[in-house]
């Protein structure tokens, strides 16, 4: 395992897009998301996420420089084309537009077409809960690594949600998870950190339990976190996302976990005073009641949806990012290609 100081990857990371074709703005958002992953622990969705972008890019699926346009919008929606940029940029784009709207309504929704895949759910609605919103997004795809409950073959994706809530003077709560036992992710960092992934999590192509990460590669798949519960909820985001935002030429309801320039977001978002005032520093008085009750054995302490990402951010801001050897051998390659020496 390599260590790497946070401005460290980010040059890295800056270089490699800047050379793929991105320009200046959109390669910043995009490496800041997936910096900012990094330092919460959620590597799944950080640099190791570089050559897949690439690769996208260089088959003509995304496209790096392209800007989110409004094609449709009321007092409180906004349906925006992504045009097959950065899923980040698109995401960043779409919770903006609903946390102003939010802020002046009350309530609004937001919808992406045309996109690639957004990188960390969550860091949408934190962004959101920083400016008094609380802010749903669900991002669900047909066609993937995923089976259904009760089936032991890929036909969605990992399909994940995630939901922020503002609370008064601390970090806010943040959920955010596929819906499948793991994130799809985490196969590739288990592949490349040479480790099994978790018991149930996947099936291979025969529909037997497997914890070799190369097996959902070759015609196995994930499972549903909580079984039919995590099966529902993957349901229910492609319903929200794929189904619900709609621009009136749907041919594609997305296939796989990259995006491929067809994903479909949905966002939610509500002012935290829309009922009246008080809101967050009640969440934070919540918090804390719950925090106070007397840790399990084994545990140290009851947390709050968002407080290991807040402790994980401080110790590696501190200690530096591990990234797996063959993850990094994988952007390095990736860097050459384009002309770039890291």
């Amino acid at each position: 395992m390599l260590t790497f100081r946070p401005d460290e990857l980010h040059a890295a990371a800056t270089a490699v897009f800047l050379a793929a074709g991105a320009d200046a703005a959109n390669a910043r958002i995009v490496v800041d998301h997936l910096i900012d992953a990094n330092l919460s622990g959620y590597d799944s969705h950080g640099v190791m996420r570089i050559p897949g972008y690439v690769r996208f890019i260089e088959r003509g699926e995304l496209v790096p420089d392209a800007k989110p346009r409004v094609v449709r919008e009321t007092a409180a929606m906004t349906l925006i084309d992504a045009q097959r940029t950065f899923g980040q940029v698109s995401a960043l784009f779409a919770t903006d537009a609903v946390v102003a709207k939010a802020r002046a309504q009350g309530v609004a929704v937001a919808g992406t077409i045309h996109g690639n895949n957004t990188g960390r759910l969550g860091a949408y609605p934190a962004r959101a809960a920083a400016q008094g919103v609380v802010l749903l997004v669900a991002y669900g795809q047909l066609g993937g690594s995923a089976t259904p409950y009760g089936g032991r073959t890929g036909a969605l994706g990992t399909n994940p949600i995630a939901v922020g809530f503002p609370a008064e003077g601390e970090a806010p709560f943040v959920l955010d998870f596929a819906t499948t036992s793991i994130a799809g992710g985490r196969v590739a960092l288990a592949r490349d950190a040479h480790e099994p992934l978790p018991a149930g999590a996947a099936v291979d192509a025969a529909g037997r339990p497997t914890t070799d990460p190369g097996a959902v590669g070759r015609g196995g798949a994930l499972l549903p976190f909580g079984g039919h519960k995590g099966y529902a909820l993957s349901l229910m985001t492609l319903l929200l996302s794929n189904l619900l935002v709609r621009a009136g030429d749907e041919t594609d309801l997305g296939g796989g976990e990259g995006g491929r320039g067809v994903a479909k977001v949905f966002f939610c978002g509500v002012d935290a005073a829309v009922f009246g005032p008080g809101a967050p520093a009640a969440a934070a008085d919540v918090f804390e009641r719950v925090r106070a009750v007397p840790p399990a054995d084994g545990f140290d302490a009851v947390r709050i949806p968002g407080d290991g990402a807040a402790r994980t951010a401080r110790e590696r801001r501190e200690r530096g990012i591990p990234v797996a050897e063959d993850t990094w051998r994988g952007i390095v390659r990736t860097a050459a290609g384009l002309g770039v020496s890291l």
